[in-house]
């Protein structure tokens, strides 16, 4: 098998892609693990292949680094979002496409703000099981189950996959949300008004069904397939997609490494079929 990600050069100077982990879960509300997906994910990434049969394409032929993890350890929430934004926009500024793996769901705060430093009228396109339109939660506001309200009050946002939330969330979502829908793809009209914005797309690796994505704070029962993950992000090329961040593997909670092997590979599809590459 090839390795990917731990063979990334973690020299970004000439890269057109950066990887930024994100070892941060203390936006969980039920059950941590979050924080050692990137180490995990990088791990499972070298039983794959960096070849996608799918897209005809191979990381060998990408320029892309991996400089490594934030050191987000002891931050409370405030700090974390603040530093995971920092770095993102660090990135962003220089015009690189931005990966970051989570992490729990809240990184995203972080990494939109981080990213709309440099894309202004950012947009989001978010895949989840859950709402995550509390305004708050357990007592702050930077709870993972807040991030696509945060996401919805700073620009264009779009939540698909849902299958979950409490009665005000889904009351707020209609009058928050550009659109939301338990449907994975997206709307045609809402793709043609997202044309013309910078876009950072969110993925909660949960909006899979638990059955293909065991490890995982919040399981929701009845998501998606990998193959239907898949496809519905690969139908945003095209679209000016500028970051994209995993979240929510939990890969503590499965024994068997699979939820792991899921989100790499996923990751490796986005970077060659979203990120900048070779024509």
């Amino acid at each position: 098998m090839s390795g990917t990600y731990l063979e990334a050069s973690r020299d970004v100077e000439g890269a057109r892609i950066v990887l930024l982990g994100i070892p941060y879960d203390g936006g969980t509300s039920y059950r941590a693990g979050a924080r050692a997906a990137p180490a995990d994910v990088r791990e499972a990434s070298q039983s794959i292949e960096t070849y996608s049969p799918r897209l005809r394409r191979d990381l060998e032929d990408v320029t892309y680094a991996d400089p490594g993890d934030l050191d987000v350890s002891g931050l409370e929430a405030k700090a974390a979002m603040d530093l995971i934004a920092d770095a993102v926009a660090a990135q962003a500024g220089e015009g690189r496409f931005v990966v970051c793996i989570g992490g729990d769901h809240s990184i995203s705060i972080g990494t939109t703000a981080g990213t709309r430093r440099t894309n202004e009228g950012l947009a989001h396109i978010v895949f989840d099981a859950h709402l995550d339109m509390r305004q708050s939660y357990d007592g702050s506001t930077l709870s993972h189950a807040c991030g696509t309200r945060r996401m919805s009050q700073a620009g264009p946002t779009v939540a698909l996959g849902i299958r979950s939330g409490s009665r005000s969330e889904f009351a707020d979502a209609d009058t928050m949300l550009n659109a939301w829908s338990e449907d994975l793809t997206l709307p045609p009209a809402i793709r043609a008004v997202f044309e013309q914005y910078p876009i950072h797309v969110s993925i909660d690796l949960d909006v899979l069904d638990p059955s293909i994505l065991p490890g995982t704070g919040n399981p929701e029962p009845g998501g998606a397939t990998y193959r239907e993950l898949r496809e519905a992000v690969l139908q945003l090329e095209g679209l000016n997609v500028v970051a994209v961040d995993f979240c929510e593997v939990a890969t503590p909670l499965d024994s068997s490494g699979v939820s792991a092997v899921v989100a790499a590979e996923l990751i490796r599809e986005v970077i060659l079929g979203l990120g900048p590459h070779p024509q």
